[in-house]
Order: C-alpha cells, then sequence, then structure tokens
C-alpha cells in the first residue's frame, strides 16, 4: 500500500512537472513570438516628467526639469519646452512654434530624433537668405483648447512668424482645463504619470507594472484585450464616422477652437498651418470611412488654412518597407515616423518662400 501510495505520489509530481516544463516552454515560444514580430517593449526610467498646475492652460512642464521618457533623457529648457534655450528673436531669423502633444513632445525619443529638431535641420540647409528656429512646445496630454490658451500666453510673446499645430485624434475631446487645475492647485507640482507625487508606494506599485511591462506577451494580450473591449470608444467612432451628440459637441467645440487660433494669428499676421497626425492602425488599415482626417481638412478648405495630411507618406513608406513606424506596446511614432513627418513638412514648407515675407 505505501509503495503504491510513494508511486502515485512520483507520477502526480512527475506529470506537474511535465505539464510546467511545458507551461515555461510554451511561454518562452510565445515571448520569442511577439518579440519578434511586435516588438520588445521599451524600459522606463525614473524620474517621470513632472508638470504645474496653471490656471490658463491646465498645466505646464516644469522648467529646467530633468526626466526620462522611457530610457532616453529629457532636459528642458528654461521655458519649460523640450528645446534649446529660447533667446531674443535674432535679425533674419524665421521663427516656428510647433504646438502638440506627446507625438511634438516626442514620446520615447532622444533629442536629435525628434520630428522638430530633423525639420529645422532640413530647412536650414536649404536657406541662405534666413535662419529657422523651430521651437518645440509639444506637451503630453494637451487638447487643441490646452494650445490655445499656451499660444495666447506664451507663444505670440516668443513672436513667431508661424505656428504648425499637429493635430491628433484625441484632440476631439477637449480639456476642461478649470476642472483639471482646480484638482491639483494645491500642489507645487505633481509627476504627470502619477498624477499626484511619487511617494513610496506610488513608486513601488509603479515598479511592479514595470515588472510586467517587460514581457512583449504579457503587453500584447493586454493591447488585444483593450482592443477587443473598446471597440466603440471614440477614436473608433470618429474613424468608421459613427459620431453620437456628445462626439459631435466636441467636435464643434474643437473646431471653435482652431477658428479663435486662426484669427488671432491672422490679426498678427502670422502664418498658420495645420498638420493632422494619423492614428498608427490607419497606417497598415484601411478604414471603411475615415471621418477623421475629413473633419479637418473640410474645416480647413473652409476657413482657407493651410493644411498637411501626415497619413499618406507613412502609409507610402510602410508599404515599401514594411519597417514599423510605431513604438512597440506604446502608440507613438519612433524615430521613423518622427523622420518620415519632418520630411512631408519639409517638403510642403520648402513649396512656399518663407523668408521672403
Amino acid at each position: 500500500m505505501k509503495k503504491n501510495a510513494k508511486s502515485k505520489i512520483r507520477n502526480a509530481l512527475g506529470t506537474m512537472a511535465l505539464l510546467l516544463t511545458v507551461v515555461i516552454i510554451g511561454a518562452v515560444v510565445l515571448e520569442i513570438f511577439a518579440r519578434q514580430f511586435i516588438g520588445v517593449p521599451l524600459k522606463e526610467k525614473l524620474p517621470l516628467s513632472k508638470v504645474l498646475p496653471d490656471p490658463d492652460i491646465g498645466w505646464v512642464m516644469v522648467p529646467s526639469d530633468k526626466h526620462y521618457t522611457y530610457e532616453n533623457l529629457v532636459v528642458l529648457n528654461a521655458m519649460g519646452f523640450r528645446d534649446t534655450e529660447i533667446s531674443g528673436k535674432l535679425p533674419g531669423e524665421y521663427r516656428i512654434l510647433a504646438l502638440g502633444d506627446s507625438h511634438i513632445y516626442g514620446q520615447g525619443l532622444g533629442e536629435q530624433e525628434l520630428m522638430t529638431t530633423i525639420l529645422e535641420q532640413e530647412l536650414n540647409k536649404t536657406s541662405n537668405s534666413c535662419q529657422f528656429n523651430v521651437i518645440n512646445m509639444g506637451v503630453r496630454a494637451f487638447s487643441t483648447n490646452n494650445e490655445l490658451a499656451m499660444l495666447k500666453k506664451v507663444g505670440l510673446n516668443l513672436e513667431p512668424d508661424h505656428v504648425i499645430l499637429f493635430f491628433f485624434v484625441n484632440d476631439f475631446i477637449p480639456v476642461n482645463i478649470e476642472s483639471r487645475y482646480k484638482r491639483f492647485s494645491g500642489m507645487d507640482w505633481y509627476t504627470f504619470d502619477f498624477s499626484g507625487k511619487p511617494t513610496d508606494d506610488v513608486i513601488a506599485k509603479w515598479k511592479l507594472a514595470q515588472a510586467f511591462r517587460q514581457s512583449a506577451f504579457l503587453m500584447w494580450i493586454h493591447d488585444l484585450y483593450r482592443s477587443w473591449t473598446n471597440k466603440s470608444n471614440y477614436i473608433n467612432k470618429i474613424l468608421v464616422g459613427e459620431l453620437d451628440d456628445d462626439m459631435r459637441k466636441n467636435v464643434e467645440q474643437t473646431i471653435k477652437s482652431l477658428e479663435e487660433i486662426r484669427l488671432l494669428l491672422e490679426q498678427q499676421g502670422i502664418r498658420f498651418t495645420l498638420a493632422v497626425i494619423p492614428l498608427a492602425a490607419q497606417i497598415t488599415k484601411i478604414h471603411p470611412d475615415q471621418r477623421y482626417q475629413p473633419i479637418l481638412k473640410e474645416y480647413a478648405l473652409k476657413s482657407e488654412v493651410d493644411f498637411v495630411d501626415l497619413l499618406q507618406d507613412l502609409r507610402s513608406y510602410y508599404g515599401k518597407h514594411q519597417d514599423s513606424l510605431i513604438i512597440p506596446f506604446d502608440g507613438h511614432y519612433n524615430a521613423q515616423g518622427h523622420k518620415v513627418m519632418a520630411g512631408t513638412i519639409f517638403n510642403h514648407l520648402n513649396a512656399f518662400s518663407l523668408c521672403r515675407e
């Protein structure tokens, strides 16, 4: 009897060991597959971006702050922008302000990989009559009404000749600036990603999440789940042209902000360009009724606003090279994506005699 019991235990343990081995091998195979065909998740480092509550804009980045975007060190200038220090405008300088959200800030990228850096370099290679200065004013999570407020409070004082507003699909959701400021007005600063101070408990939870985030397979499953459960979210509704009443109101409010920007710049004699950044999925997937870009193109045609759609060049590059233009498991454009977009903007601006005016 004892021998039979021991034999059963050994068999059970052997079966469990075999199952465990199969599970481990399966997990390794799936991890390799995910890394090979989707990509390797980038590591994040501390400290993360800090911001200040602002009653007019909602929030702004801390001047001269040092933080990381993934493993790239970010050093902000004295005005709180991801750019070199901004001095008084020089004779012969053509100054371009780039307004936008995290796509312009450059989530996950180094300084030399930013669209604004590349655009400035390319413009100056072809100009003998003036010096181009492209100022990166991108701030993470900004919407069009934040950018309007930033332009009024800070941007116009920089004496721009040209403003390029880079629009992303979630900019159709205006930020409640008053509510956001009220929520954090009691803090001297807070960490954007934590929506508060980086306490020990918060850091501990963040580190635990980062441990799981290093698995490409787990991130892939997470993204698939979110995609499956968010089929009716506002982004998909815009892409297929199914806007409910709330979304229509948001679109109308966004167009009003764009029109206010246009009128403000027109009064100052400043050139205005509206550049539309596509959703990553639009590059590889043709949506049946893409209402995102047409909404903005219709506005631009009606109001005679200079308009650039970045979709076709990104889609063309992907079709030719089949290289990913997106940071794995992130949704923001990688260095090559920024290079392609900078090329599109450069070619568009090069059609104008910008320095002549």
